[in-house]
């Protein structure tokens, strides 16, 4: 599937990837990250959740090994930063 340009992010190792929606309501948004290249979803996902003076706390969560969730990043986001996810569902972009 072709995703669109908004949705693409470059990860870590240099690879595209595509934010997807998992889950999302009024005030927070989950999403999770499609490798582009090997077509199949990461391990990994981030949670984002607006705060009441409109910024956004983010947490960057990946699976280890072992089975558990790690928190790589925790950090709020003074500005927030434009980002498009995908909705799978309704193949539209949304923007948190």
């Amino acid at each position: 599937m072709d995703y669109p340009e908004e949705a693409i992010t470059i990860g870590a190792k240099g690879k595209k990837e595509a934010r997807i929606l998992k889950h999302g309501g009024k005030e927070f948004i989950i999403y999770g990250y499609f490798d582009i290249g090997s077509g199949r979803m990461l391990e990994k996902y981030s949670i984002l959740m607006k705060l009441e003076d409109k910024r956004i706390e983010h947490l960057f969560i990946i699976h280890t090994a072992g089975g558990k969730e790690l928190v790589v990043k925790h950090e709020i986001e003074e500005e927030p930063k434009k980002r498009g996810i995908f909705d799978e569902k309704t193949h539209e972009i949304i923007y948190f």
